[in-house]
């Protein structure tokens, strides 16, 4: 049976938000805007009841409640507005999300939306490069010139999770269709090959220790000590290659060598240097404002006059936040705000494993790790990448995305 026009667009919606999402496009807000409009005409008075009991959608709508109350007590009210603002969909996605059906066919198009944007995408930029160095710019195949619609850091994340849901799902959905195999091969060399080319010190990290995992829970109802040492030997060697065809992207990972902050130069602005010196300021910021916090708007004040004060020319300069999404928390909204934000991120952890749930245990794997080097909380593509995919995952089972149907 046809679904109403209105239920249709309803489901269209985030399926093309999806597929727009590693671009980065300002497109992304209108679709949100739209999408809340038509949800109006779609509401069902049980599954509405449904959603104000659901207890993910309380957890992201008491950390909005947060910001906002922190908001109100900044004294920089154009910094507290842009906290409110670009954490709205900390309601609005739980709304949409667990206040309308959705069925496991719009599910699993939304994920296919997504590897398929990542995957156009990754392709636009690997195009671009090329047409560059042509011209003898080859330094755009490399870190954020290369990575031109979002961070690095954030799309090298987008692409690792794109990767779990090629390997995960897609032999389990197209099973029957013999011709699109080579396809998936095809997305996860793309992808790889692409983190590479961002560069990104945490993408990399993240991508070495999310594929031994993805692999190893694919493979696991038939692994044993030799094949795990066949895996391990595999992982080494492509590390080996990868190391040898991307080198540019290697030597990024040397800085985190860096181990004792006695001696780090103060004026530097170094990824890894910088966020040592800034994590130590963070600290004595959090001890002077544990219970209640800064306010929202007032964190990156109060971060940027502990540079000047202590002589971190560096971070002043560039007007560096936290770097760190729990300090950045902290700093702004106390220790609510902090414990709150632990339960959104390692209490899901725990509970994928608990629940066997692993796509929902790698997802909030990946944000722990860029939550610990990055405020993402601070960017639109962090907190839309967060909050629809946590919502994503709290709606669906693996149980039921495996499911044939």
């Amino acid at each position: 049976m046809e679904l109403p026009l209105k239920q249709r667009l309803f489901y269209f919606l985030p399926t093309l938000f999806c597929f727009c999402l590693p671009f980065g496009s300002l497109v992304l807000s209108g679709l949100i805007i739209l999408w809340m409009v038509v949800s109006v005409f779609n509401i069902d008075k049980e599954q509405f009841k449904k959603g104000i009991a659901n207890k993910h959608f309380w957890w992201l709508s008491v950390f909005f409640i947060g910001t906002v109350i922190s908001a109100l007590i900044s004294n920089n009210k154009n910094e507290a507005l842009f906290s409110v603002e670009i954490k709205m969909t900390f309601v609005l996605f739980p709304y949409l999300f667990f206040f309308f059906k959705w069925p496991i066919q719009i599910i699993k198009r939304c994920i296919v939306s997504f590897v398929s944007g990542c995957f156009f995408a990754c392709l636009i930029l690997i195009a671009r490069a090329c047409y560059y160095a042509a011209t003898g710019h080859t330094e755009y195949f490399f870190y954020t010139q290369f990575s031109f619609f979002i961070h690095a850091s954030y799309f090298a994340m987008y692409l690792v999770f794109a990767i779990a849901l090629v390997v995960l799902l897609y032999p389990a959905w197209f099973k029957t269709q013999k011709n699109i195999k080579y396809t998936f091969y095809l997305f996860v060399l793309i992808f790889s090959v692409t983190i590479f080319l961002c560069s990104s010190k945490l993408g990399l990290i993240s991508f070495f220790i999310s594929a031994p995992l993805i692999l190893l829970y694919k493979y696991r109802s038939f692994l044993n000590v030799k094949k795990v040492s066949y895996l391990i030997i595999g992982i080494l060697v492509l590390g080996f290659f990868s190391y040898k065809l991307f080198p540019e992207a290697f030597n990024r990972l040397s800085s985190l060598t860096v181990v004792s902050s006695t001696a780090l130069d103060k004026t530097s602005s170094e990824s890894t240097t910088v966020r040592i010196l800034i994590w130590e300021q963070c600290m004595q910021i959090i001890k002077s404002n544990f219970w209640f916090g800064t306010g929202v708007g007032d964190a990156n004040d109060a971060l940027y006059a502990a540079y000047a004060q202590n002589g971190l020319t560096g971070a002043l300069d560039h007007s560096l936040n936290a770097h760190n999404q729990y300090f950045q928390t902290f700093i702004g909204m106390g220790v609510v705000g902090f414990l709150i934000l632990l339960v959104l991120t390692f209490g899901y952890l725990i509970k994928g494993i608990l629940k066997k749930h692993f796509l929902l245990f790698l997802f909030s794997l990946l944000i722990v790790l860029n939550f610990s080097v990055e405020s993402m909380l601070q960017a639109s593509a962090g907190v839309l990448f967060f909050v629809f995919f946590f919502c994503f995952f709290n709606l669906v089972t693996e149980e039921e995305l495996l499911r044939e149907e």
